[in-house]
């Protein structure tokens, strides 16, 4: 990494603002993003100054490591706190308390152990209640909305208070934050509903004035880079609303938006809030019972015709900046309307991924089963094959020195780890031609290398399946690990048909790239816990180039 470079921490890395703000700042910091899903699975292309770990910040131990990667690459001087867990049930949830709440505190300690110049923390404008009429949210307007997003913000915001001595802190309220392909739920319904042949795309509920304040994405990039350059000047404790002044009601949004799709005029139906309420209770009643709920919940009913008017004023006196005019929303709909019409799968995606976030990923729970059970599997594995049950179907195998053949079911395990780690089955199936090349070199038969690769996969998903932490989790288990190895064992049992047609010596002229000796396998799992990041520490602290 380059150590001129300013660094920066950044919490969320793969979510909607993360990916955003690491495109804009890729060459202008070393970045060290955390998150949960893969860097490949984000779309972040490899930098050698972004330094990406797969993490969850609610778990202190593994954030202990990317600490001390941290200071080896140089440290880091501002954290980007974004990370966070919302759903749209209006329901509590333990991710609130975990991720919201203890990941936040976990990150200010982390911040404190590398010595940062501040700390800017993503909080909400939801947090705060609905004003009374003709009023507005300010900077200083207490965040004391009652529902568990909120709840989770406020707490997140009373701890900036109290780690003010520790380091300077930035709280951004956040408005509606949306880009030129929506990517913001609500909106990304509305429009879903309203430029639609549905039965209620011309429904308004109550009339139509629930309003709340949008954010262009490229207008909060600004925004932040403009609290990192001015940082020194800036008050210990600040918090600023990024967002416009004033908001946008939902007949606003309904008029524009059916205008530049239609060509014309689409004159809506205003619901009477007390008939939209009883529709809402049904309509959830409904959805509930056939397991497919709509978006627009009962307890939304309560926001009808209410407005979160904003007043940014001292945000934009304070730090010089306001969103940029065209960006507002009313006029950047023409853009979100114009991507939907031409590129409908990727507005599509886009949005279902903004929609479907969920708090703990999956992959991540069975990878940290795998990796809690790793001896333990790896030995019942072992036991399977080298069972006197077992002598005729596995005879090559029990053969092999005891050490070597724990490295090499350790090899496949790690690979399979890396796999669900990262949701990238091609990083084990690339190394299919490997074993398939290794144990035909030493005189196994085809039928051996496949029923003992095809045990692995049942012992391991049996196993896993049997976690009380996974019983939510077991359609993904089947489709992370049993799938895997299936792909696995064609891709092998192919390899095997095409080696088998060639002259014996074309197999002489293959070089050996899966090696047989003990230390060079087990030199091999390391290097790949280094490459792929795993448990180990370097798996927080790869390599400088």
């Amino acid at each position: 990494m380059n150590q001129h470079l300013p660094g920066i921490v950044v919490t969320g890395a793969s979510g909607f603002i993360g990916r955003h703000f690491i495109e804009s700042a890729r060459g202008k910091y070393r970045l060290f993003c955390l998150a949960r899903r893969s860097q490949k699975e984000a779309g972040i292309p490899v930098d050698k100054n972004i330094r990406w770990t797969q993490v969850d910040i609610a778990e202190w131990d593994n954030l202990r490591e990317v600490v001390r990667c941290i200071k080896t690459h140089g440290s880091a001087d501002f954290v980007l706190h974004l990370a966070g867990y919302y759903n749209f049930n209006y329901n509590p949830h333990p991710e609130y308390k975990r991720t919201n709440v203890d990941g936040t505190q976990h990150i200010l300690k982390l911040g404190k152990l590398i010595g940062i110049k501040r700390f800017i923390f993503a909080s909400s404008l939801a947090a705060c209640n609905f004003p009374p009429a003709g009023q507005s949210v300010t900077e200083e307007t207490s965040p004391d909305a009652s529902f568990p997003y909120a709840w989770s913000k406020r707490l997140g915001e009373e701890m900036m208070a109290n780690h003010t001595s520790w380091f300077p802190i930035t709280t951004l309220r956040l408005a509606a934050i949306y880009s030129d392909w929506c990517e913001y739920p609500p909106l990304y319904m509305f429009l879903k509903t309203w430029l639609s042949n549905n039965w209620n795309n011309r429904i308004l509920g109550g009339k139509g004035d629930s309003a709340v304040t949008y954010l262009h994405i490229q207008d909060l990039i600004k925004l932040i880079f403009l609290i990192i350059e001015k940082s020194d000047s800036l008050p210990r404790k600040c918090t600023y609303n990024a967002s416009p002044s004033g908001s946008t009601s939902h007949i606003e949004l309904y008029k524009t938006a059916t205008r530049y799709y239609y060509g014309r005029d689409v004159r809506p139906i205003r619901a009477p809030k007390s008939l939209a309420t009883v529709g809402m209770l049904f309509r959830q009643w409904l959805g509930d019972l056939f397991r497919k709920p709509p978006f627009e919940r009962f307890w939304m009913a309560k926001y009808i015709d209410k407005k979160l008017t904003v007043d940014a004023a001292q945000t934009f006196n304070k730090l010089g900046w306001k969103p940029t005019p065209r960006h507002d929303i009313l006029r950047r709909l023409l853009f979100l309307i114009e991507n939907m019409k031409t590129y409908p799968e990727a507005w599509d995606y886009k949005n279902k991924l903004a929609l479907n976030r969920i708090g703990q990923r999956p992959n991540l729970i069975i990878y940290d089963s795998l990796a809690g059970s790793r001896q333990e599997m790896i030995d019942e594995i072992f036991n399977y094959l080298c069972g006197p049950e077992n002598s005729e179907r596995f005879p090559r195998y029990q053969k092999m020195p005891e050490d070597t053949l724990r490295w090499y079911l350790t090899f496949i395990y790690q690979l399979l780890m890396t796999a669900v780690r990262t949701r990238d089955r091609l990083v084990f199936k690339n190394y299919a031609r490997m074993i398939a090349q290794r144990r035909y070199t030493e005189g196994f038969s085809n039928n051996e290398v496949l029923d003992a690769m095809r045990s692995m996969g049942e012992l391991i998903s049996a196993k896993l399946l049997l976690i009380p932490q996974l019983k939510d989790v077991h359609e993904r288990i089947y489709d992370l690990v049993s799938l895997t190895f299936q792909m696995v064992t064609d891709e092998i049992e192919g390899y095997q048909e095409r080696i088998s047609a060639e002259p014996p010596e074309f197999m002489q002229e293959l070089p050996n790239l899966l090696p047989s000796d003990t230390r060079d396998l087990e030199r091999i799992v390391h290097e790949f816990e280094d490459i792929c990041q795993d448990i180990s520490e370097k798996r927080f602290c790869p390599k400088s180039e």
